[in-house]
């Protein structure tokens, strides 16, 4: 018989029970990305109390989500952190990771750097352009055709 424990209608709890569904359950739509890659949730974190203690001790505040530092390893007290949506969002293994000059980042990152709007960085590496020519042939002018109006 479990202890209630008084969470079930907070933020934490429900970032809990996403990470916990996401890893464990086979019939979640994102469980590809995460148990089916074999991405775990420590034991401890399978109490609420437990991660909800470490969640405060780490710097939860409302509107952060939970990110994992290495996308490749565990939800775990030294693989996860709290940070922002958009942060978040560029540590996913769905991102095109792009290098040039020694500097890697990711395609929306690229976009935001040079001011080129993401789909065109990626419709040029779709069409086979090496990562120099993608992110640094400028954008071509456009002049209307038929004299000045």
């Amino acid at each position: 018989m479990s202890k209630p424990h008084g969470l079930s209608g907070t933020k934490i709890y429900h970032v809990r029970e996403g990470m916990l569904s996401r890893c464990n359950n086979p019939n979640a739509s994102e469980y590809k990305y995460y148990g089916g890659r074999g991405i775990k949730v420590c034991k401890a974190w399978h109490d609420p109390i437990k991660f909800n203690e470490w969640a405060t001790a780490s710097g939860y505040k409302e509107g952060l989500v939970i990110d994992r530092i290495n996308n490749n390893g565990n939800y775990e007290p030294n693989n996860c952190r709290w940070t922002t949506t958009k942060v978040n969002a560029n540590n996913t293994s769905k991102n095109r990771r792009l290098t040039l000059s020694g500097e890697t980042h990711t395609v929306s990152e690229w976009s935001n750097i040079l001011k080129i709007h993401f789909n065109r960085i990626h419709t040029r590496l779709n069409r086979g352009w090496t990562t120099k020519r993608a992110l640094t042939t400028p954008l071509r002018k456009y002049t209307k055709k038929g004299g000045n109006h």
